[in-house]
């Protein structure tokens, strides 16, 4: 799991989720998870067109995290950011060999105590993007 700082210095929401659900508790990215939790998870596996949408609130998000295979491959924050109570990441899931499984770009909208309440995110192997450029002129 990346936990690359977001531009501002800071661990953003994102990294901080993805510690938690790639680490050795994945149940405990709950807890950055509001009750009235909303989400879709936009899901695709190969490079055709087909692709799966998971929706639901908290105990969707928890079979979720039950039914994965969490081992031997992690989130990768490439690069994040946030406006107001809502924070966005692109990323990629890789294997433990640094092998790019899929890209996704996260989205997600906090509440006052920083839990998430609405999350939508994106995961297709069929695009990567470059690593970002930094103009040094």
């Amino acid at each position: 799991m990346s936990t690359d700082p977001t531009s501002s210095g800071s661990t953003g929401f994102f990294e901080r989720y993805f510690a938690a659900l790639d680490g050795p508790d994945p149940h405990s990215s709950l807890e950055l998870v509001a009750d009235d939790v909303e989400f879709s998870i936009q899901w695709a596996r190969g490079t055709d067109r087909t692709s799966r949408q998971l929706v639901g609130g908290r105990a969707e998000l928890r079979a979720f995290i039950d039914a994965g295979d969490m081992s031997g491959w992690a989130h990768h924050v490439l690069s994040s950011g946030s406006t107001g109570d809502v924070e966005f990441a692109l990323g990629e899931t890789r294997y433990d060999s640094g092998e790019r499984i899929g890209t996704f770009l996260a989205v997600a909208q906090l509440d006052g105590a920083g839990r998430m309440v609405r999350y939508m995110v994106a995961r297709s192997p069929a695009i990567a993007f470059e690593p970002a450029r930094v103009d040094a002129g």
